[in-house]
């Protein structure tokens, strides 16, 4: 995990070494076909609500009845797989992704190309092969289903199978036309006439509710147990509809293609053209990723230059596009507001009471944190993804950035998790897929946008894929003109919604203007900070404050002022440089512990007697983290004394996020109780890296 960040942070000093070649300018046309499906294996959709549905399955094939029970779809961590993922992917073109299943004796590959032609809706093929296992039986049998769904209401595609000319021909071409997509053809041909493997083709078209295509291997296991199926392949009925199942079955190893075309382009995709499409990517993605990130030493070996291509790879593997309803609280119970003891207790029974609404729909273009678990949208987690994304394609990274602050409601609240439509729902128990507009999730999208406008400003070059934002200052000022308002909206909603009461913390000659904390807190948890189960002060209480929340709003006010300052809005640059001094003074003076060396959060106890509550670990380097800590800023050293020391924070595997020392180290859940999260130690070495050592060399003790 720690080599991971050494290789990121090695590519970030080697930027300022690197200049940007800067080809010709890409459309974000290139941006609408995709694997945008991330839940399943393979699932490939245009980024246009109600549109096309397509995916992939499939099933060992010796005993038709155990078809069901070993059919593949979504992706899962109890299938027998020895490992699934992106080798090498790049969003605008493609890759390849291989899938080791060894339940199903299979490795299977899957190599998706795409083709666009400047703001034409383009073309995209994909090619699915597979591999028999070592384990695997002489003809093993394997059966693969492509199916294609359209969720526009009264839309239809026809499937026709063969031809008059050629009757045994099984050639599969399903022809539509959809709103975005102007008029359509997918192809899939026939297997080559000379391959030895055997292999049979149906085609199964039917009509179904529009909102149940996403259900579709249940359906399909339905239709398995019609009475027109037969030993394990459904019947052969290609004919119109708005569902078509094309089953394929082979022994042994097998290949075959999937070919979309678009009226709307010059030339018609063909296996020719996949083959090309494919070699091109992959070959350009190693040679850009080693421009880009430029590995330095221990990290340039074969070893961890694949791994690190893996990672990259997943990370934009995962990125997909939702639509749908969300399920919101929108009662503005007072209970939410938790000022009185034992607050917790009454908002969990105010939800108890709430009617939720659904809300919508909404879309959202994001990466995810994990394809079989969170398999949606995450705030807090999404500024982090865009920290790696940017340097590789800065308009992708900003237009992931668009998509989730379109999502902003009138009053600055972004939904910290975005649960939309029934597939998506369909991976998250009940019980949290409610969202609340007083909760909030720490704004790590504003680093974002602060180091694009970094780049933007030259003070960090790029090397990335073409960017009209950047090859274009005015376009990027353009950009950040959009943007900008909604940054502020988003800050003020935080301030509002998240201060503290600072009653207690009014001591003579002090200006403590400043403090905030989480709400949505219980006794073991609080997921809307994002370190969930970290130790906070036990019990609760109305009055306690979190240095983490404090910090995150200083994270903001810095962003604002370099944004406000590269747009010319000097007021708002004043404004902002007041409230990070403001911040900071804040910072230091409530949740500074003398004694412990450390910053911690604070409670109220009896008598209204503030008390610090010190749980070192990564709360203790927030201001640190995000950059609110000066070279010569009076705490810096015990702040880098608590990283380095072994019996602390420091590992041979990269910073704890608890010290050992603590009663809580290890305990419960231990989710952020001592595990290494790579996203902290990333913030970290960011400061000690980029930061420090160009600034202050002696540090490099460390």
């Amino acid at each position: 995990m720690l080599l991971l960040i050494l290789l990121t942070f090695s590519a970030l000093m080697e930027a300022f070494q690197t200049t940007s070649e800067g080809p010709s300018i890409l459309s974000n046309a290139s941006l609408l076909w995709g694997p945008y499906r991330p839940n399943l294996y393979l699932g490939i959709r245009p980024r246009i609500p109600n549109s096309l549905l397509m995916g992939l399955m499939w099933s060992n094939a010796d005993s038709p009845s155990d078809i069901s029970k070993n059919l593949r779809h979504t992706c899962e961590q109890d299938e027998g797989m020895a490992g699934y993922g992106w080798t090498a992917y790049d969003v605008r073109k493609g890759g390849m992704q291989v899938v080791n299943d060894t339940g199903n004796k299979l490795d299977l590959i899957t190599q998706f190309s795409k083709v666009s032609d400047d703001k034409r809706s383009g073309n995209w093929g994909l090619r699915v092969k597979g591999i028999p296992r070592a384990n695997a039986r002489d003809h093993e049998k394997t059966t693969l289903i492509f199916y294609i769904g359209s969720e526009e209401l009264d839309s239809k595609i026809k499937c026709t199978k063969g031809n008059k000319i050629n009757p045994s021909n099984s050639d599969v071409v399903c022809d539509g036309m959809m709103v975005g997509l102007h008029n359509f053809k997918l192809q899939i041909p026939d297997y080559p006439a000379d391959s030895d493997s055997f292999q049979r083709t149906s085609v199964k078209s039917l009509t179904v509710p529009a909102d149940t295509i996403w259900q579709a291997k249940s359906i399909f296991i339905e239709q398995l147990k019609g009475g027109d199926s037969h030993e394990g392949i459904v019947a052969d009925n290609p004919a119109e509809g708005n569902l078509h199942f094309i089953q394929k079955s082979f022994e042994g190893g097998f290949e075959f293609d999937v070919l979309f075309s678009s009226d709307s382009t010059s030339e018609a995709m063909t296996s020719s053209t996949l083959m090309d499409g494919i070699e091109d990517a992959l070959s350009t993605f190693g040679k850009r990723f080693q421009s880009v990130y430029s590995p330095q030493a221990p990290f340039q070996d074969e070893q961890h230059i694949k791994f690190s291509q893996s990672l990259l790879s997943n990370l934009m593997g995962g990125i997909g596009y939702f639509h749908g309803t969300s399920k919101v609280d929108v009662s503005y119970a007072p209970e939410y507001a938790e000022t009185d003891q034992n607050f917790w207790e009454e908002a969990a029974s105010a939800r108890s009471r709430t009617v939720v609404q659904d809300q919508g729909p909404f879309q959202l273009f994001s990466a995810i944190p994990s394809r079989p678990f969170f398999p949606r949208g995450f705030l807090w987690d999404e500024g982090f993804h865009l920290q790696v994304i940017l340097s590789w394609d800065v308009d992708l990274a900003l237009e992931i950035v668009s998509s989730w602050f379109d999502l902003m409601d009138e009053n600055g609240w972004i939904a910290r998790e975005q649960i939309l439509g029934h597939e998506a729902r369909s991976k998250v128990p009940s019980q949290f897929q409610t969202q609340y507009p007083h909760y909030a999730n720490p704004p790590t999208l504003f680093l974002v946008v602060q180091a694009f406008v970094a780049r933007l400003s030259e003070v960090l070059p790029y090397s990335g894929a073409p960017s009209r934002y950047l090859s274009d200052p005015a376009a990027g000022k353009a950009f950040l003109e959009v943007i900008y308002p909604k940054l502020k909206k988003h800050y003020e909603w935080f301030c509002r919604t998240q201060a503290g009461n600072l009653k207690n913390y009014q001591l003579p000659g002090s200006d403590f203007n400043r403090g905030y904390r989480w709400r949505g807190r219980t006794p073991q948890h609080i997921l809307t900070c994002g370190l969930d189960d970290y130790p906070r002060a036990q019990p609760p209480h109305p009055e306690e404050l979190h240095v983490d929340a404090l910090c995150w709003v200083g994270s903001m006010a810095v962003a604002l002022g370099k944004i406000s300052a590269f747009l010319g809005e000097k007021e708002d640059q004043k404004l902002f440089s007041k409230h990070k001094t403001d911040l900071v003074r804040s910072i230091d003076g409530i949740h500074w512990s003398e004694p412990d060396q450390a910053y911690c959060d604070t409670t109220v106890v009896a008598g209204n007697r503030v008390e610090k509550v010190c749980h070192k670990g990564y709360i203790s380097l927030f201001p640190f983290l995000v950059g609110l800590m000066g070279l010569d800023h009076p705490h810096l050293e015990a702040v880098l004394n608590l990283i380095r020391d072994p019996e602390e924070l420091w590992s041979s595997h990269g910073v704890r996020s608890l010290s050992p020392k603590d009663k809580y180290y290890g305990t419960d859940e231990n989710y952020w109780r001592g595990p290494i999260w790579i996203n902290i130690n990333y913030m970290a070495m960011e400061r000690l890296l980029v930061r420090m050592l160009r600034l202050h060399p002696s540090l490099s003790r460390l």
